[in-house]
């Protein structure tokens, strides 16, 4: 079994963190030379794609949006990328999304991140939920992966504890977004985390707890990419997404088959 298909220790200590915080650091997840290749893989096809425009036109019209204003971003590699898939579909990723839910996951989608040096833009205070076309939104879990070093100088990710808690609120304006106060008053008081990660750390994430990076103000690129899980049997709510415009799928019709392959043994 290849090392990005072993399974990684997670203490019921960590697993408990994360339900009642709705976050969790990982330290080291991938290491050495396996590092080296996913970064590697996911560099090289950002760069393609940029040169190339290879992205599927869908694609290509979803980046006019204000989301991808905020940095390069590209969904679904895994699709188009044979050296990026074997890393998207890893079941040490997959198993410990599925452990830390509590339930067996299937992917959603991936998601290269990559904010170019000395840009004063953040991502702004947002939860990921209210975005995707999901009918049941409790359980989804984001990994948010370190191909480089992130700090707090190039934009870590920060993290509200407890924010999952709130449920799905309005999907936030990321081009002109409101103030995480006036979003979630509920949260005044509630000190963020801040966590930096060393390249091949990792952090968890619950698709409905509020989360924030902020600019690149390194000479560097920060690059990280992000692997989205659903549970494996979220249903399609009828919204409008990149994921799903062209499937043409019928409200209530199960997120399943070979786009959305289960990644968990569990």
């Amino acid at each position: 079994m290849s090392e990005i298909d072993q399974d990684y220790p997670l203490s019921e200590e960590q697993i408990r963190s994360y339900r009642e915080n709705g976050f969790l650091k990982v330290e080291s997840v991938f290491t050495g030379s396996v590092l080296d290749q996913f970064r590697s893989a996911v560099a090289t096809a950002v760069e393609l794609e940029r040169d190339t425009a290879v992205t599927p036109e869908h694609e290509r019209d979803q980046a006019r949006a204000a989301y991808d204003r905020l940095f390069i971003q590209k969904v679904n590699l895994w699709r188009r990328h044979a050296s990026v898939r074997r890393f998207v579909l890893s079941r040490r990723l997959g198993n410990l999304a599925a452990r830390l839910a509590g339930a067996p996951m299937r992917l959603w989608h991936d998601h290269a991140l990559f904010k170019e040096p000395r840009t004063g833009v953040r991502t702004p205070w947002h939860q990921d939920a209210p975005y995707w076309p999901h009918e049941q939104r409790e359980h989804q879990v984001s990994v948010w992966i370190a191909l480089k070093d992130a700090t707090i100088v190039n934009g870590c990710m920060s993290f509200i504890p407890g924010s999952h808690k709130l449920g799905a609120l309005a999907a936030v304006n990321l081009a002109n977004p409101a103030d995480i106060a006036d979003i979630a008053p509920q949260l005044k008081g509630v000190k963020p985390v801040t966590h930096e990660l060393k390249a091949g750390s990792v952090t968890f994430h619950n698709g409905l707890a509020f989360h924030y990076a902020g600019p690149n103000k390194s000479d560097e690129m920060r690059e990280a990419i992000a692997i989205i899980y659903m549970p494996a049997d979220t249903k399609y709510d009828g919204a409008r997404h990149v994921c799903t415009d062209a499937l043409k799928l019928p409200v209530g019709a199960g997120l399943d088959g070979e786009m959305f392959p289960v990644v968990s043994d569990v």
